[in-house]
């Protein structure tokens, strides 16, 4: 009997473990970008939802100290707001009413005090309205700290009193940036 010689040929082997080793190397390099690139991503937006998270925190801490100077400026002045409330409640209160006299654009705004007429105002004083009733106010006896109650008094139905009122009322709003404690509200008698 014959011995037969095996050849082993690992040369195909070798060949397919060589290429599988490449793919291999390959693709780990492209995933190991991959999770860098989104590790990136992933910081970029943790580094920005802090950022923001900081400034909401900032945010939140300014209203928070607004609204706790508001309270105690609120109960510093609850005394002088009582005091107010019953000298207006005596009838020492300002009161603005507004008259129509003839049509649409000609009306007349009476400043009283009790029962004391302060002051008349006229349409033709329309754009000195502020500066009249800073007038009317000192004529009452405030300054500028004290807190002023004050009616303004307007009949509805009356056909120049919606051109007038906005203006009037415009002009009680932009007097509140110099007297902080005026309160006025706007009263309707035609209902």
């Amino acid at each position: 009997m014959k011995i037969r010689e095996i050849i082993l040929d690992f040369t195909s082997l070798l060949d397919v473990t060589m290429i599988i080793l490449f793919f291999f190397v390959l693709y780990s390099s492209i995933d190991v970008e991959n999770v860098s690139e989104k590790a990136k991503a992933a910081e970029a937006s943790y580094t920005e939802m802090q950022a923001e998270n900081e400034k909401e925190q900032q945010e939140w801490r300014e209203k928070a100290s607004q609204e706790w100077e508001r309270i105690l400026t609120a109960d510093s002045n609850a005394a002088a707001n009582q005091e107010a409330l019953s000298a207006y409640n005596d009838g020492s209160g300002l009161a603005f009413n507004l008259h129509e006299v003839e049509s649409g654009n000609v009306w007349s705004l009476s400043v009283l005090s009790g029962n004391k007429k302060l002051n008349e105002i006229s349409s033709d004083d329309q754009y000195k309205l502020k500066d009249k009733l800073k007038e009317s106010i000192k004529k009452a006896g405030f300054e500028s700290d004290d807190v002023i109650i004050a009616t303004f008094t307007y009949d509805g139905s009356s056909y120049g009193t919606a051109k007038a009122v906005p203006i009037i009322e415009d002009a009680f709003i932009s007097l509140q940036r110099d007297y902080k404690g005026l309160y006025f509200t706007s009263i309707n008698i035609s209902k």
